[in-house]
């Protein structure tokens, strides 16, 4: 359900506009480059990585968006309330290891969709809509950036740190 809400806030206000005000090969064109980013091979997503550090994430407040995503914290509380036996995180490796998986999954979705609103707020600008650039580049912020970020720290924290040659 939240993930609902937070598309709809997002999504709601870029489709919009889309549909007012962005020339039809534009909004195609656009749309076409901004999917290249599922054709980015997972090593690449070192590169853009914001820190090697949890501690980077919770100074920008990435464990408060955890808390109100999809799988995040209120959520999983809320859903135990009902079923005290509910766990999204199972133990044990194959699960963590899918974890993993599934957070590249998710960045690559909003790394495509970041894209896109960047496309469309360049477009909004271009055409003198400033306020629509303003709105379009604060949801991305929100419904992108965060986002990234989180699956990032995420997998900051599921994965264990890796012992430098030669210590125990």
């Amino acid at each position: 359900m939240p993930s609902v809400l937070w598309s709809g806030l997002a999504l709601g206000p870029l489709a919009g506009f889309c549909y007012l005000h962005m020339a039809r090969p534009w909004l195609w064109g656009l749309l076409a480059l901004s999917l290249l980013a599922y054709a980015v091979p997972r090593a690449w997503f070192g590169w853009w990585q914001l820190s090697k550090k949890p501690a980077s994430y919770q100074h920008l407040g990435v464990p408060l968006i955890n808390r109100v995503a999809q799988h995040g914290s209120l959520v999983n509380k809320l859903v135990r309330r009902r079923y005290p036996h509910y766990r999204h995180v199972r133990s044990g490796r194959r699960a963590v290891a899918a974890l993993i998986g599934h957070s590249y999954h998710m960045e690559r979705f909003h790394v495509a969709a970041l894209l896109f609103f960047l496309f469309a707020s360049g477009y909004a600008g271009a055409q003198g809509d400033w306020g629509w650039a303003a709105l379009l580049t604060l949801l991305n912020v929100g419904y992108n950036l965060y986002p990234i970020w989180l699956q990032q720290y995420l997998r900051l924290r599921l994965t264990p740190p890796k012992n430098p040659a030669g210590t125990a």
